[in-house]
């Protein structure tokens, strides 16, 4: 049983902007630069919201299914962890800078917390997407299920 090796690395590229993603309403709130109207702001968050969306449940499964689907011997509790461990360490990193950049003031321990805790968050998220696109991947690839006929 081997790892897939694209599923981790898109899940850190896609923790990366998802961090930026998440918090798009506090940084724009504390950037010097003039701030569109209320309805404006909401569309842009929601389609923020959108484009994180789509990069976790489009882009990530997206490549876990292609990796389950031409690699026969490619596991997927070991591609699920990995894709865990890069996401949360990507997610963390992006986390700390944002929250860095908004509140230098509030003091180291609180900031490592907060970012720590919804960095494992993300990671088992991005863990079960990757676990389901592997998963779905290796049983596609077996050929028709002998259930359906």
């Amino acid at each position: 049983m081997r790892t897939a090796a694209l599923p981790p690395v898109v899940a850190a590229v896609v923790a990366l902007a998802v961090s930026g993603i998440r918090r798009l309403a506090p940084i724009l709130l504390e950037s010097p630069v003039s701030l569109p109207s209320a309805e404006s702001l909401s569309v842009y968050l929601a389609t923020s919201q959108f484009a994180a969306f789509l990069l976790i449940y489009g882009l990530l499964f997206g490549v876990a299914l292609l990796a389950g689907l031409r690699d026969d011997g490619v596991s997927a509790t070991s591609t699920a962890l990995a894709t865990a461990a890069s996401a949360t360490v990507a997610f963390l990193l992006g986390s700390a800078a944002v929250l860095w950049y908004l509140g230098p003031d509030r003091g180291p321990v609180v900031t490592a917390v907060f970012a720590l805790g919804a960095s494992l968050g993300i990671g088992i998220q991005f863990a079960v997407v990757a676990y389901a696109g592997v998963a779905l991947g290796e049983r596609h690839g077996e050929g028709p299920s002998p259930i359906v006929p």
